[in-house]
C-alpha cells in the first residue's frame, strides 16, 4: 500500500516538480512545492467520511501560494489528488467548500470540504493535472 505522500510524490515527479518537507512544518502536513506551501489532507471515501474539516487556526490566513492538497483513497489506496487554492476555500456560493465559524471558541473555527458524487464533477478542475501551471507559475 502506497502512502499519500509518496503518492503525491510519484506523481508530481512525471511533472518535473517535487514535494518537499517544509523545514519549520510537521510531517504529513507542511510542504512545499516551489515556493507553494502545501497543507495535505485526505479523505478516506471508503468509509462514512464525506467531507474534511480544516481547523483555521492550523491552515492560517488563507493567500496566495497556500494550497490544500486533498488526496481521495479509494479501496485503501490514494487515487486522486485534488490541489485547491486556498483562497477557494472562501467561495460563500460554493456546495463544496463551508465555513464553520465558531464565534465563542474561534479555535474550533474551520473550512470544511465536501466530497460527494454531486461535486466530483465541480472538484475536477482542482486536479494536480489541472493544477500544475499554477504550480510552476
Amino acid at each position: 500500500m502506497i502512502n499519500k505522500v509518496e503518492f503525491i510524490k510519484s506523481i508530481l515527479k512525471n511533472k518535473d516538480l517535487e514535494l518537499k518537507p517544509k523545514q519549520n512544518g510537521r510531517e504529513g502536513v507542511d510542504f512545499l512545492i516551489g515556493d507553494n506551501q502545501i497543507h495535505l489532507q485526505s479523505i478516506d471515501l471508503d468509509t462514512v467520511q464525506r467531507s474534511i474539516k480544516l481547523s483555521k487556526q492550523d491552515l492560517g490566513e488563507l493567500r496566495n501560494k497556500l494550497f490544500v492538497a486533498l488526496v481521495l483513497i479509494v479501496d485503501k489506496e490514494p487515487k486522486v489528488v485534488y490541489l485547491i487554492p486556498s483562497e477557494d476555500l472562501s467561495q460563500s456560493h460554493s456546495n463544496i467548500f463551508i465555513n464553520n465559524e465558531v464565534s465563542l471558541m474561534s479555535s474550533l473555527s474551520n473550512w470544511e470540504i465536501k466530497v460527494s458524487s454531486s461535486t466530483i464533477p465541480e472538484l475536477a478542475k482542482y486536479s494536480l493535472e489541472n493544477m500544475i501551471d499554477k504550480l510552476k507559475s
